[in-house]
């Protein structure tokens, strides 16, 4: 445990490159970061599914500005999610030697990163509109 906090330690205090982290034994494009990571994204996706279907069988509905702002939340929370849910198959085919289960290119790449990316910047755009 005590060799961990410190690999962490050292990976805060300098910008460490995938080479050097991979030299200390940290595998960042494995495939269980890759399976623990996809399957949380799966698990959020079900739960903002469940959220909006909540949402739309109470009463109000979507009369309210609150219940749109968390449907807003609740989208934007699911594609963002669907970022991670891939199980690394849209990562480009010929870092396949790097990354486990790549079989993409770079058009699914740049697809996976947009829906990530606005996944991201319009949750928080929502979530500063509760407060």
């Amino acid at each position: 445990i005590g060799s961990t906090i410190l690999t962490t330690l050292k990976m805060a205090e300098s910008r460490l490159t995938i080479d050097e982290l991979n030299a200390m034994g940290i595998d960042v494009h494995g495939k269980a970061n890759s399976i623990i990571r996809s399957t949380s994204a799966i698990v959020s996706i079900i739960s903002s599914s469940t959220l909006i279907w909540m949402i739309k069988r109470s009463r109000s509905s979507f009369t309210t500005t609150y219940n749109r702002i968390l449907l807003g939340m609740a989208i934007s929370d699911i594609f963002m999610s669907l970022g991670f849910a891939h199980f690394n198959f849209t990562s480009p085919s010929d870092v396949s030697y790097y990354v486990w289960n790549a079989s993409g290119n770079q058009v699914t790449c740049s697809v996976q990163g947009f829906t990530f990316f606005v996944g991201a910047c319009s949750g928080v755009l929502y979530s500063c509109s509760l407060n």
